[in-house]
């Protein structure tokens, strides 16, 4: 019977630990995201270079993976230089980089999807929750980045946005404006939570990673993720929400509880019958 407990034990161990979800999010066809921009409606600015094609995100146990599949992937900070600055540390010729990473549990897009959420930008749209901030966004190899709570009533509290990226030598027509690419992290609405994770740029298979362990986050609630990531010129911008990424499970208590009950049925089921009047 020990063998059986410490076996159901294990079992509920593995179902419990071991559950893998997750959802995409696309950027192409009639209804993909574009957002705002003053140059009228288009999914990418320029270069195919820039285009983003999808978002995986997935939960296994704790840990959070995001993979965004870009034509972008290994191309920062390799052309253009005059055109990017780096407003935290106040330095320029830093070229194009990677945004930051926005989450969220709801999504409130300005506009629809007939229109390409037309009107949507750091200012009418969904107001963020969480950031990760990445701690070189000009690596092409990647590097590691933190996990900061966005607790500001508007974007505008807690973010930077595509303007402040960018320098006069790049003109109008080539970034999307107002658009949300970094956490503001002098801002005194933006708390780091003390959680850090890993990011990797493939730049064969043309993606970013982010990988990061939520012990003790209130992410882990989040059964549905909003995101919202570009370049530092959002020149195209993938954003949505990505549903049922992690469905709730009974606890490792309850799936014991049911993994011993059906261990006793069995066990009636399957022992021998006593003879009349023998002692149980």
């Amino acid at each position: 019977m020990k063998d059986a407990i410490r076996t159901a034990a294990a079992a509920a161990f593995v179902l419990g630990a071991s559950q893998c979800w997750g959802a995409t999010i696309t950027d192409s066809g009639v209804t993909a995201y574009y957002g705002a921009d003053n140059l009228g409606a288009a999914d990418v600015i320029g270069a195919t270079t820039y285009d983003i094609s999808s978002a995986a995100i997935t939960r296994a146990g704790n840990v959070l993976t995001i993979t965004i599949n870009t034509s972008f992937a290994g191309q920062a900070a390799k052309t253009n230089l005059s055109w990017g600055k780096d407003p935290i540390a106040n330095r320029t010729n830093k070229g194009i980089g990677y945004g930051d990473v926005f989450l969220s549990d709801t999504w409130n897009a300005a506009g629809t999807s007939a229109d390409h959420y037309a009107t949507d930008n750091a200012n009418t749209g969904t107001v963020w929750d969480y950031g990760l901030a990445l701690d070189n966004r000009w690596s092409n190899t990647g590097g590691t980045f933190k996990l900061y709570a966005l607790n500001g009533a508007t974007n505008a509290s807690n973010i930077l946005n595509s303007n402040s990226y960018v320098t006069s030598a790049c003109a109008q027509n080539c970034y999307r404006e107002n658009q949300e690419v970094a956490v503001n992290t002098k801002s005194a609405t933006v708390q780091d939570t003390g959680l850090a994770g890993v990011w990797t740029v493939n730049s064969v298979a043309k993606n970013l990673t982010f990988t990061i362990n939520l012990s003790g986050s209130e992410l882990l609630d989040y059964s549905s993720f909003a995101m919202h990531w570009g370049e530092t010129v959002q020149n195209d911008v993938i954003e949505g929400l990505a549903m049922n990424v992690h469905v709730p499970l009974p606890g490792t208590a309850a799936l014991l509880v049911l993994g011993l009950g059906a261990l006793g049925v069995a066990r009636r089921r399957g022992g021998r019958a006593l003879p009349p009047g023998a002692a149980v």
